[in-house]
Parts: C-alpha cells; structure tokens; sequence
C-alpha cells in the first residue's frame, strides 16, 4: 500500500550524473575559450591593475530624525590613480607591492577644512576624511586577430602576471557575450 505519511529511502537514480553534467553546462553556457598564441605569449595578452586613492567624506545630519534615521551622503575629493602591467612596478609608484602584488600611487591631497565645510549643506555635519582604496583590473589579448581588453578580477590578473613571467602563454574563458574574462590557465 502507497501511503503518503510512509517515509522510503531517497535513492539516487542512473540519471543522476546526467543531471549533473547539464547543471555544470548550463553554467557554463555563453562562455568561450580562447587560446593565447604560444609562440608570442607575453606580446598576445597584458594583464593591467589600476589601482586608485581618493579621499571621501561623510555627511550626517546633526540630529537625525525618527523616520530617516540613516540619512547621510559621500563626497568624493581628489583621487590619484596608477596602473600597473603585467606586475612589473611603474614609474609613478609611490609604494607596493602590497600583500597582493599591487604597486599604489603617491596619496592625493588631504582635503582642507575650506574644502570639506564648501561642499556642507545645511543641518549637516563632516565626519573625518577617509581615504579609499579601490583596484580595477583588465586583460588585454587577441582574438581572431582583433585586440580586446575586457573586465576581469584579481585572479585572472594575478595568472596573467605569472604567465608573463613565466614567458608562458594563457588559456581564457570569456564571460556571458564574451564581455569579460573569468578564467585564465598557464599553458
């Protein structure tokens, strides 16, 4: 007799590993390999970091009310920005590498206390100015004879740098409408 209030046993069925291969492609669906060419490996792809300083402040009302209790918004100062390819250290570097092998330019100007209390509406007051770190990376390459720089993360740049040094070429695998790079492998 076939009883709903019955619990059997959950058996795994052949299909299983079919059911498993098709979740893995539909992951990766839309993205494509590309293969670096061997031969000329660090002239066909430049890993690039772009490292970025720019100080910011808070604004914060002086007495925040009952129904906005986190009313505030960021102004941004002056930014200074460096990048740096294939790992290799720039001119303008003011310091690095850093833990993660990123050099980082010279600190922007602090804001002054004229610049801070212009930008200060009414009912406000300026917290103290941060400085903010921020690092974007991109991966430059051929395909099909077209040179493309797209997106990437610190990973993919971070396997550039190696291959670079390495004098090796690099294995890709493009993002959704190939608009970023998501993987990279040392041939």
């Amino acid at each position: 007799m076939n009883s709903p209030f019955i619990r059997r046993p959950w058996n795994v069925t052949p299909a299983a590993p079919l059911v498993a291969a098709l979740v893995l492609s539909v992951g990766t669906f839309g993205c494509n390999q590309v293969q670096t060419n061997a031969s000329e490996a660090t002239a066909d792809f430049q890993g690039t970091a772009t490292t970025t300083y720019t100080w910011q402040v808070e604004y914060v009302p002086r007495s925040p009310g009952q129904d906005r209790p986190n009313d505030r918004r960021l102004e941004q100062f002056e930014s200074t920005t460096l990048t740096t390819t294939n790992g290799i250290r720039p001119d303008a570097a003011g310091s690095g590498p850093d833990s993660k092998g990123l050099w980082w330019p010279p600190l922007p100007p602090e804001p002054t206390v004229d610049d801070i209390e212009a930008r200060l509406r009414s009912g406000e007051t300026a917290r103290s100015p941060e400085i903010i770190k921020s690092t974007d990376y991109t991966l430059s390459f051929n395909q099909a004879g077209e040179a493309k720089t797209l997106p990437t993360d610190y990973e993919v740049y971070r396997q550039s740098v190696r291959a670079f040094e390495r004098d090796r070429p690099l294995q890709l695998t493009l993002g959704p409408q190939d608009n970023s790079v998501i993987q990279a492998e040392i041939q």
